[in-house]
């Protein structure tokens, strides 16, 4: 089975994209209908993922991914924190800037992680997990946050 053998998982990224776009419009605006409504997305997306680690092979690429993504994503919340303190003190900028940086990890770990497998079997996985990641690299604010605090 090759990359082109496994198609790119479109329904696992529709169901990451759903809590994540709420989150995204929620830390700017402070909005908390946006927050409710990631929070009644998380579930869907829960399942679908666990359905796609269930069902599809190489299940222990698509963790791996999934796990490199999320301690990124909690190494930057950690940066932001330990640069510029406590978010109660940020201006709209900065919160617009930590949410293009939260995001990264998984944008990179998409498009880098792929090429460290050998294996071209093993390369759509590796996107899959960066995917799986997608709402996880916001909810990385809170170890950060606690680990800071």
């Amino acid at each position: 089975m090759t990359m082109e053998d496994e198609p790119y998982p479109l329904v696992l990224l529709l169901f990451a994209l759903a809590p994540t776009v709420c989150f995204a419009l929620m830390w700017p605006t402070g909005d908390d209908d946006m927050w409710w409504a990631a929070v009644m997305a998380l579930p869907f997306y829960g399942l679908v993922s666990l359905h796609h680690l269930i069902t599809k092979p190489y299940t222990q690429q698509r963790l791996t991914a999934l796990g490199l993504v999320v301690l990124m994503a909690v190494a930057v919340w950690s940066v932001f924190f330990a640069a510029f303190g406590h978010p109660w003190h940020w201006d709209d900028a900065m919160f617009i800037s930590s949410l293009a940086f939260c995001y990264a990890p998984a944008v990179v770990g998409a498009l880098a992680l792929p090429g460290f497998v050998e294996d071209d079997e093993h390369r759509m996985p590796m996107v899959a997990g960066a995917i799986m990641a997608l709402p996880l690299c916001f909810l990385a604010i809170m170890p950060a946050m606690i680990f800071l605090g």
